[in-house]
């Protein structure tokens, strides 16, 4: 009995300690996570569904429309004009249109139907095509809803792959914050220890009478100001992972570990007129401009055929008999064709015409925004290319600049032991050492996240599969498929 309390005391003590271990996520597992639950997506995958239902309504407009109509007594057959009716209509692709409407009428007899006819039934069955000849017809013209429907669904994939490689972006650079901060947090408590045996160094030599009062005053400032950096920099990592749980769909506060590898970036300097060649032929938002541009010629076409007058030629197979019963109506026989022409001209057309003229005017416009959209990716691939040269350099200096703080500190501590300097030296290699420290976890990261925004920028990144789970991302050698001939 004895050894099961002990059992379920040591049991109870344990468990808080586990259940307060941080979960630890990769960046991989942190992107993932995010493309299923950022809320930003998540509204885009909104707007896909959205689309795809509007291109099923415009879709169904082709579909074959029936109409039943009854209009019966229930057990009565002496209540006069009991209706029974079929409609069928269906728009075909060249602007033709098909209808079949069939039905029956009861009448009682009157003052305008023959003496001894106790009930009879008026039959109506009619077989109609339209077809125009100038406006409407054509498949330009006939599937301009649906064409219109498919292209802003299209252009909603591609908003949302967008969205999914710009959130991306954000988690990868919000989650190497973190990375940083976390690095920066054990720099600053090495630093507050080394800061806290020079304190103690110090203070013993003041009592041996070794050192000035000054030494030991400005000992304690720097554990002060180390001490001040250490929680800065704590509060700094919550603040990054809570940006982080935000973008990917979690509650803020949640405590979450990160693992602190940042992968080194070593590539060669990337041809600048190759990656701007590889980001015209990749880019996604360069392709919608241009399905934009497609559309409003669409349009336009769309808006001159509505200038044309209407001119229809309709066929018709008719058949209207008077029957005495409900069976008999609905007969093979008496049928009649005729054919019949529309012409419809309206005299004022400036609503037509406005149509025509703004859709021009937005033609020409989704034009020059493809040029400059052009322009722009030369300018974005070649800048993203400069930044990241930029910051592998940076990353190169600052791990020569940490190696040389290393070796300046370890000078000083050496010189202010053996009494050849105060310990202002000590301090001013302290701090040098922690900002150079500080600049090569930043430059790391920075350099990690502007290769992501390189790929994003090219066109070619793909936050699936680009991601790895050892916390880089893939090579900048675009794929055989997407090299321009």
């Amino acid at each position: 009995m004895k050894h099961a309390c002990v059992a379920m005391l040591l049991a109870a003590a344990v468990a808080p300690a586990a259940a307060q271990t941080p979960q630890t996520i990769s960046l991989k597992q942190a992107v993932d996570e995010a493309l299923k639950n950022n809320d930003r997506l998540l509204n885009q995958h909104d707007g896909v569904q959205q689309s795809d239902l509007a291109v099923q309504l415009a879709r169904s407009e082709f579909r074959p429309k029936i109409t039943p109509t009854i209009a019966g007594a229930l057990g009565q057959s002496d209540v006069n004009s009991q209706t029974y009716r079929v409609d069928v209509s269906k728009r075909l692709m060249t602007g033709a249109e098909l209808r079949v409407s069939t039905g029956t009428v009861s009448q009682i007899p009157g003052v305008d139907v023959p003496d001894g006819a106790l009930h009879f039934y008026g039959a109506d069955t009619t077989f109609t095509l339209s077809q125009p000849l100038l406006r409407g017809m054509g498949r330009t013209v006939t599937r301009r809803s649906v064409t219109s429907a498919e292209f802003h669904r299209d252009d909603a994939g591609i908003q949302q792959v967008l969205a999914e490689q710009q959130v991306a972006i954000d988690v990868v650079s919000a989650y190497y914050r973190v990375v940083s901060q976390k690095s920066f947090v054990n720099v600053a408590r090495q630093s507050l220890e080394r800061s806290r045996r020079l304190r103690d160094a110090s203070e013993a030599k003041l009592e041996a009478g070794l050192v000035s009062q000054v030494d030991a005053l400005r000992a304690q400032q720097l554990v002060t100001q180390a001490d001040s950096q250490l929680f800065d920099a704590q509060a700094a990592v919550d603040d990054a992972r809570d940006q982080l749980m935000v973008l990917v769909g979690r509650r803020p506060g949640e405590v979450v570990d990160v693992e602190t590898d940042v992968p080194r970036i070593d590539e060669e300097p990337m041809d600048a007129d190759r990656a701007v060649a590889l980001a015209l032929a990749s880019r996604l938002d360069l392709k919608s401009r241009s399905a934009a541009r497609q559309d409003a010629d669409r349009q336009a076409q769309f808006a001159r055929n509505q200038l044309l007058p209407q001119v229809d030629v309709n066929v018709a197979l008719t058949r209207r008999e008077t029957s005495n019963s409900l069976a008999r109506s609905f007969g093979f026989d008496g049928y009649q064709f005729a054919t019949f022409l529309t012409i419809a001209a309206p005299v004022d057309r400036t609503a037509q015409q406005v149509e025509l003229q703004t859709a021009i005017l937005d033609r020409n416009r989704r034009t020059r925004e493809i040029t400059m959209l052009e322009r722009q990716i030369g300018e974005e691939v070649r800048r993203a290319i400069r930044d990241r040269d930029r910051w592998i350099r940076t990353m190169a200096s600052a791990e020569t600049s940490v190696g040389i703080a290393e070796r300046q500190v370890e000078v000083a501590q050496l010189r202010y032991e053996r009494g050849l300097s105060n310990n202002l030296d000590v301090v001013t290699a302290e701090a040098d050492l922690l900002a150079a420290e500080s600049r090569r976890i930043q430059a790391r990261a920075d350099a990690a996240v502007a290769r992501l925004r390189l790929r994003a920028v090219m066109g070619i990144f793909n936050p699936r599969s680009d991601v790895d789970s050892a916390g880089g991302v893939a090579s900048m050698a675009p794929p055989a498929s997407q090299e321009r001939p």
